[in-house]
């Protein structure tokens, strides 16, 4: 016993002067390489008298060991254009007991852990109270209390410098919030002289029905370009090495080719449904060819009457699932504490969510989908008839990614940039609802279909977009109301309007509506039909499922829309049966397959519920993935299980006997 005592002690010894080594050798990641970190704000206010009062090395150090992330954003400047270190250019709190920056930076520094800030751009409530002639202005001519101009001087004056500042203090970046998502159109004389002078129009649109309000808000965007190229190329003029991005800039909210040298995307995903919310916004930055993390909020909040409550661990972990299944990092955000110093007992949390990150890295960071099924964002269409420059009104995309992904379909979700001249690498593209798609773009969808692709467009106005390949001969709008499908054998409720629909006899009829919720009182009215186009297929559902299905989630419309999808998609990459409550994702990586298995059960879609704590296990899934030739072995990941494979016919079956939140299985050749 004596022996093993001094053998144990000997190993143990080596494993601890290994660990060490490897600390010693640690050297600080680029935001590229980074995949797990962690966000701090304040948005701090002028009345702040004692910053860094309580906060201490130790305490820093004492985190960063624990949680150990790979890069961390602190509080620099909010919304309120308060700074809280002592900047020489802009405004700070009123009074600090040490440097919170020096602090953070010498720590950071230390231990090789990235520091990055967290600097408000377009917004800043300080500057426009000190020079209300440097904000924008309203359609009503009010000026505005919290935007700035890009016509005034504040990116030369206040911000370019105070950015340049931040690099002398040796930070490695900054996320810069309030950016495209806090533009606003600007009404000031300047801007509509430019407007006016650019685009010959003289009729200046002041809201969304109004002629030309289109083309003014394409301008406010190429505004906010110019003024992202801007800084970007001044800080990184001024240091190569400062690794800076906007949030949201080339996401969901900015749906386009990536034209501005950002060193990585990101963006924080709003803290409600963060699950749904997580997997819809991972899956639009993951094709933009950038280095991309998303941040998941630690506390849910609605920015109603309900309280700021901290997230469990589980519930966390499987916001990160969504993130990590589509190949991007991870960062979770808390607030700092008044005087900028830390919570301690959040280390023991991260440590835990960070550890269950960690697991999963190497099989998930920076992989890449396979194609199978494609969803279109389109931009221009969502673009043209925005009422904002940099909206979030995408709920009729989210609600189709949810309808496929609930189905167990894996799903990208690509914008038009992204699927021009690369359309016959996906079995299947989904149109979802949209009132317009460029001519050039459905010239090249008509093309993909007729060499032998297949096409499922979803919505009334989309319909009405492929009239000719869809057999369409006559059709009508009618108004929204309650209408029935079935699926199954089971019969649901949706909301919408609906496109009534004549065939010309080419055209197959896949189903219709239903005049009640009776199965014997069929209508005659067409829900759903395919045609055959070329040598592949079209096929159109004529209601919005979409916005439907993220209105009013029902297991008969999510059954719908994937017995539509298997007509045209019969024979998938994988198939997953035994829960509704799974997502998958396929990526490749190192010549390996992963197939990612998430878990969704559980409270996130209850708007009412501040958080939930536990979420049941899944049993027993069935698995088929085909393959060309039997695997020498699929392993369950993280937990390093290999699975019995039974092999038939170009398809392997395996069963996962568990699945909690998030496993990944390893598909070895």
């Amino acid at each position: 016993m004596k022996k093993l005592t001094i053998i144990l002690f000997l190993l143990g010894f080596a494993n601890f002067s290994t660990f060490s080594q490897a600390q010693k050798q640690k050297e600080k990641l680029k935001r590229a390489d980074c995949f797990f970190g962690v966000h701090f704000d304040l948005h701090a206010s002028e009345d702040i008298t004692n910053a860094g009062k309580t906060l201490t090395p130790e305490m820093v150090d004492t985190f960063l060991t624990k949680v150990k992330p790979d890069f961390i954003q602190i509080d620099c400047k909010g919304h309120p254009g308060i700074s809280s270190y002592p900047t020489k250019v802009g405004f700070h709190v009123k009074g600090f007991e040490k440097d919170p920056l020096k602090l953070f930076r010498e720590v950071t520094e230390k231990n090789k852990v990235a520091l990055f800030m967290h600097f408000s751009g377009v917004w800043d409530g300080k500057v426009v109270k000190e020079h209300p002639d440097w904000s924008t202005v309203k359609a009503n001519g009010e000026r505005s209390t919290e935007k700035t101009s890009f016509f005034s001087p504040y990116l030369d004056t206040y911000m370019i410098p105070q950015l340049k500042e931040l690099s002398d203090y040796g930070v490695d970046g900054a996320w810069i919030d309030g950016e495209c998502w806090a533009v606003e159109p600007d009404y000031g004389e300047a801007s509509l002289a430019r407007f006016t002078k650019e685009t010959g129009i003289t009729e200046i649109p002041r809201k969304s029905t109004d002629k030309y309000y289109p083309e003014f808000m394409e301008y406010t965007r190429k505004l906010f370009r110019e003024h992202l190229q801007k800084y970007i190329t001044a800080i990184h003029q001024y240091n190569p090495k400062f690794q800076i991005t906007s949030n949201w800039a080339y996401s969901s909210l900015m749906p386009e080719k990536v034209t501005v040298d950002v060193d990585y995307l990101s963006g924080d995903v709003t803290p409600q449904n963060g699950v749904y919310r997580s997997a819809f916004e991972a899956r639009c930055l993951a094709p933009q060819g950038k280095p991309w993390d998303l941040m998941a909020w630690g506390f849910s909040w609605n920015g109603g009457k309900m309280p700021m409550s901290i997230k469990s661990s589980v519930q966390l972990e499987q916001e990160a699932a969504e993130i990590m299944a589509m190949g991007g990092g991870v960062q979770f955000y808390y607030q700092q504490n008044r005087d900028l110093s830390l919570k301690p007992w959040l280390a023991t949390s991260l440590s835990e969510i960070g550890k269950f990150c960690r697991e999963r890295q190497q099989f998930c960071h920076k992989a890449k989908a396979i194609p199978q099924i494609a969803l279109l964002y389109p931009t221009a269409s969502y673009q043209k008839h925005a009422t904002r420059p940099f909206s979030n009104s995408t709920n009729t995309l989210q609600g189709a990614m949810n309808l496929i992904l609930d189905g167990q379909y894996p799903v990208e979700i690509l914008m038009e940039h992204h699927l021009k001249g690369k359309m016959d690498q996906y079995p299947l593209i989904v149109i979802p609802e949209c009132i317009d798609l460029e001519t050039s773009f459905i010239e090249e969808l008509r093309n993909y279909v007729n060499k032998g692709g297949h096409l499922l467009i979803i919505g009334t106005e989309s319909a009405k977009l492929f009239q000719k390949e869809l057999g369409i001969k006559t059709l009508d709008n009618i108004d929204e109301g309650t209408a029935f499908i079935a699926s199954n054998q089971r019969i649901g409720g949706l909301r919408s309007t609906l496109l009534n629909v004549g065939l010309n006899s080419q055209a197959k009829v896949t189903s219709n509506f239903y005049n009640s919720s009776d199965l014997i009182d069929k209508s005659t009215k067409i829900s759903s039909s395919v045609n055959q186009f070329g040598k592949g297929s079209i096929a159109a559902i004529y209601f919005n499922a979409g916005s439907s299905y993220l209105d009013y989630k029902s297991p008969v419309l999510r059954d719908f829309i994937s017995n539509r999808i298997n007509e045209l998609f019969p024979n998938p990459l994988i198939n997953v049966s035994g829960s509704h409550l799974v997502h998958v994702a396929i990526n490749q990586q190192n010549s390996k397959i992963y197939i990612n298995l998430i878990n969704v059960a559980g409270e996130h879609t209850n708007q009412s519920a501040i958080g939930y704590d536990e979420i049941p296990s899944l049993k027993d899934l069935s698995v088929n993935i085909k393959t060309p030739k039997k695997p020498s072995k699929i392993v369950i990941q993280p937990e390093g299980r290999e699975l019995k494979i039974d092999f038939q016919n170009g398809t392997s079956k395996v069963t996962v006997p568990n699945l909690a939140i998030h496993s990944i299985l390893e598909i070895v050749q």
